[in-house]
């Protein structure tokens, strides 16, 4: 049986394109510089969840966006974060370019960004596997009306 594609390499790239101006658009800043947070983020988040939980968000992540998620992932040199400090720390060493943005509102428009594209349900299962002191970068709202990813 031959494998069909839901999606060709274009439908990818405009689907990952449309996740980096959104991203952009909450930083006010330009998109290389919104890829690079995200890229960071990512990075940081992944190295900090189990590999079942990484496993389960990456199945609702865009392909490509999924592809920057497991960029350069070697388990054995990752170390979950203890803290908040710890998560700020890791994606800090990841970029040069977060030095006008700031760590911490990097993190806090990643997680907006993911609030808005993921369902509630992934969100949840998200940031039961995060340290609980990285809860509150999230968004809060009493009702949540996310798109499919």
């Amino acid at each position: 049986m031959n494998f069909i594609p839901s999606q060709t390499f274009s439908d990818s790239a405009h689907q990952a394109e449309t996740w980096v101006v959104e991203l952009s658009e909450y930083l006010h800043c330009e998109r290389n510089e919104a890829y690079d947070c995200l890229r960071s983020v990512l990075h940081a988040l992944r190295d900090s969840m189990g590999q079942k939980a990484m496993a389960d968000f990456s199945a609702h992540l865009p392909p490509l966006i999924r592809g920057l998620f497991y960029e350069n992932w070697q388990p054995e040199h990752t170390q979950p974060c203890s803290n908040r400090m710890d998560f700020f720390a890791s994606i800090g060493t990841r970029s040069v370019r977060l030095n006008d943005i700031g760590v911490e509102q990097a993190a806090q428009n990643v997680f907006k960004l993911l609030d808005h594209r993921l369902s509630p349900p992934v969100i949840k299962k998200v940031k039961l596997a995060m340290n609980p002191s990285l809860w509150s970068l999230w968004p809060e709202h009493p009702q949540q009306s996310n798109s499919a990813a």
